[in-house]
């Protein structure tokens, strides 16, 4: 089969599309035929060496993949050959075909493609571990997401909008806010000075001046950190959530204990490996919520970009250079697999 296996680490252009055995599945296996590939900042810091798990090569990498099951292991009985699923795996994915373990693969309903399966699944994932498991956001809370028109960013407007919340969508431009207001959401504001006293004034004025009451808000799920995260932290009503999601900026900041204290708050981080192995029944139920959301309308993918499979490698260096817009998903052509 095709694949890009990576015989050591490079940039992306380093690293070519080749012929490489197709994997066998074992207990607990799910041998999918795959249609289409989402493709994540990780996976880019990952064909560098610069992810924090490095496998040792050769290996196949990529995370998110959608298709129609061919074959199953000893053990597998929820799924069969000819469901249609998505799947998230630690690697594996940049290839025609993936053995993955069953308990990282979900069926993907009917009204779900492919490439909007393969395109949202990490970032869905991620913000239903920001938004439901670590904020537990309720009906009727004020959310404020940063960096609102990202992957994660989009998925989480979307998944605080579905639990009854009303919600704030931080940006960088005009036309990131449009984006955003045409996911839902009740409030978009512009960022038009991110230095550290620029953020702290606009969630004293322009985010907390949403609502009379001068009470602020009850949840940040940040996904921009720096000084994004310590004007957030200002941002917050009493018992207020910071939910840490990820360091866009490049900035990794820290809180002062104190204040914490002071303002009643909390900081949480929302990573999503982790829950794979400690929480795999949420993890479960939160992707077939937001799975059934999507199949109905009531959230979107993010995917703006279709791409080849033997582009994908491009794909990933878009990334890298900032120039994607939304998420990009590589399609194969299976008809000769």
């Amino acid at each position: 089969m095709k694949a890009y296996e990576l015989t050591e680490y490079g940039p992306p252009s380093s690293h070519g599309l080749g012929e490489v055995a197709r994997p066998e599945v074992v207990a607990g296996e799910v041998l999918i035929r795959v249609e289409a590939i989402g493709l994540n900042y990780p996976d880019a810091l990952m064909v560098q060496g610069k992810y924090q798990k490095r496998p040792n090569p050769p290996f196949v990498p990529g995370r998110d993949c959608a298709g129609t099951v061919v074959a199953v292991g000893d053990g597998v009985d929820s799924v069969a050959p000819g469901d249609a699923v998505v799947a998230q795996v630690f690697s594996g994915a940049f290839a025609e075909f993936v053995a993955a373990p069953l308990e990282r693969v979900f069926k993907r309903p009917d009204g779900v493609s492919s490439v909007e399966g393969a395109g949202a699944i990490t970032v869905f994932n991620t913000a239903y571990v920001a938004v439901v498991i670590r904020a537990n956001v309720r009906a009727g809370e004020r959310v404020v997401v940063t960096g609102a028109a990202g992957g994660v960013g989009a998925a989480a407007v979307q998944l605080a909008k579905a639990r009854g919340a009303e919600v704030v969508g931080i940006v960088s431009t005009d036309a990131k806010a449009e984006r955003v207001r045409a996911l839902g959401v009740d409030h978009v504001v512009i960022v038009s000075d991110a230095t550290e006293d620029g953020l702290k004034n606009l969630f004293k004025t322009e985010v907390r001046g949403l609502w009379p009451d001068g009470r602020g808000v009850n949840v940040v799920v940040d996904t921009v950190g720096g000084h994004m995260f310590t004007a957030g932290l200002r941002g917050l009503g009493f018992a207020g959530r910071m939910i840490v999601v990820g360091f866009a900026s490049g900035d990794i900041p820290a809180a002062k204990t104190n204040y914490l204290l002071y303002n009643n708050l909390s900081v949480m981080g929302a990573p999503l490996d982790i829950h794979f192995a400690e929480s795999l029944s949420e993890i479960r139920e939160g992707t077939d919520w937001w799975l059934s959301l999507m199949a109905s309308g009531r959230c979107k993918a993010n995917v703006e970009k279709t791409v080849p499979f033997d582009e994908l490698m491009d794909g990933l260096q878009a990334l890298l250079d900032r120039t994607a817009i939304g998420k990009t998903v590589v399609t194969l052509d299976t008809s000769a697999t």
